[in-house]
């Protein structure tokens, strides 16, 4: 076993693996500071046998449930979490709010904002345990990292998307459509109430139906190109069903994309539309024409106070005028994330600096997890490579036609010779442009 100063865990490779490389190209060759990347849940069980952290980077940390294994294993390392959901709405707030012994006292938070620093002090996390410094994913917006992804042209002649059209992108959010009985349960169990699931659901069902409708409506006599994005955690299957139920035939220039991520799509257009989605705050900091559009009016359960900085459509004819007009850019909700999400300047590489500090003892960094914790979970925790041969024999029992990755996580888990393909693409930006 090898021993790694730095096992950086991502979930969704959409959201999170662009800065996770950007990151490692940054420790790499400026700090020499060696690196794993690893897809959580799914690359733990066979990481755990091969290296030994000085530090995790963790995509989230809630409660001390959806580490336990990793406390077994690795309870001596130093634990950062990333924290890639802090906007939150009151139908999902209780839920990611960090509670537990772990959570609360043995991990540095990253935070976007003050805002955010805030709420983790006041569910009970210490301001030493906290490190404000900006959203890692917006930084992507800006230079140099903005080079890094595919053009408008790339994506035209991949997609065959009309070059010489307008380019409307939908990325949608309507996930309570969509979440499983199993993952509904999981967010009663944490605190969200069942009248409050019940209203999001019904909204965004009712919402992306009419939007289906809108889009298609639309294109009747508007020429632009419309490009739907389903969420990646939902699968296109299901996506297809909903929408063929709508509208049984989409028209040419309708397109549902669920490849890439919404960052090249939002460079590559020139208006963006979704219901509540925070791509809507990423879409301002790139300088493009932005809207809520809302056939249903938003529960209080998702309204946010950001989504008061766009404008918002509620009727078709409206939305239809919309994508035609070519309307003045509305700066404020960019003014506000870049004010309060993105002042301490570049994120990305202030958070490589802020990981080479905590490694190297110059922040201070929260005690080591209890091993009479870690013990009281379990009568026995087994030597680490049994445990991984039964986790990795369970996984491929289960999922054999897929060699043992969940279909739902196979669109996250690249292979080890893939990333560090992206880490290579990344520090040869990188270096250019220093």
């Amino acid at each position: 076993m090898r021993t790694v100063d730095i096992v950086y865990l991502y979930e969704h490779a959409d959201r999170e693996l662009d800065v996770a490389c950007a990151i490692t190209a940054i420790l790499e060759s400026r700090y020499r500071v060696t690196v794993e990347i690893i897809q959580w849940p799914m690359g733990f069980p066979e990481a755990v046998t091969r290296i030994r952290p000085r530090m995790v980077l963790l995509p989230f940390c809630y409660s001390d449930q959806s580490y336990r294994m990793m406390l077994a294993y690795w309870q001596d390392a130093l634990f950062m979490n990333l924290s890639w959901e802090q906007l939150f709405y009151v139908g999902n707030r209780k839920a990611k709010t960090p509670r537990g012994e772990f959570s609360l006292n043995h991990v540095v938070h990253h935070a976007w904002s003050e805002s955010y620093a805030h709420f983790l002090k006041e569910a009970g996390v210490k301001q030493e345990n906290i490190v404000v410094n900006g959203n890692l994913a917006y930084a992507l917006y800006d230079e140099p990292y903005r080079h890094y992804f595919a053009s408008r042209r790339d994506l035209a002649e991949c997609y065959h998307l009309d070059l010489s059209l307008p380019w409307v992108f939908f990325p949608e959010n309507y996930n309570w459509a969509f979440y499983s009985e199993a993952t509904i349960q999981a967010f009663i169990a944490n605190g969200q109430s069942v009248e409050d699931i019940q209203v999001m659901r019904e909204y965004c069902e009712n919402s992306l139906a009419e939007m289906i409708r809108w889009c298609r409506d639309a294109l009747q006599d508007s020429k632009v190109e419309i490009i739907l994005r389903p969420r990646p955690s939902t699968p296109l299957s299901a996506f297809m069903e909903f929408v063929r139920r709508v509208v049984p035939e989409l028209p040419a220039h309708f397109k549902i994309i669920q490849q890439e991520s919404v960052r090249e799509w939002i460079l590559s257009s020139d208006i963006v539309i979704s219901s509540h989605s925070t791509s809507l705050i990423e879409a301002a900091i790139a300088g493009k024409k932005t809207a809520i559009v809302n056939p249903y009016p938003i529960p209080s359960q998702l309204h946010v106070d950001w989504h008061d900085l766009l404008p918002h459509i509620d009727k078709k004819d409206d939305f239809i005028g919309y994508i035609r007009s070519a309307q003045p850019l509305n700066m404020e909700l960019a003014q506000w994330a870049r004010s309060s999400m993105m002042k301490n300047g570049d994120a990305i590489a202030s958070m490589a600096r802020h990981i080479v500090d905590l490694l190297q003892g110059r922040h201070p960094a929260p005690l080591p997890f209890p091993r009479e914790i870690v013990s009281s979970w379990f009568i026995m925790i087994p030597p680490v490579g049994i445990w991984s041969l039964y986790r990795r024999l369970k996984l491929f029992l289960r999922f054999p036609e897929n060699k043992g990755l969940d279909p739902k996580q196979s669109r996250d888990y690249f292979p080890k010779a893939s990333i560090r393909a992206r880490i290579q693409k990344w520090a040869e930006l990188l270096i250019s442009k220093r």
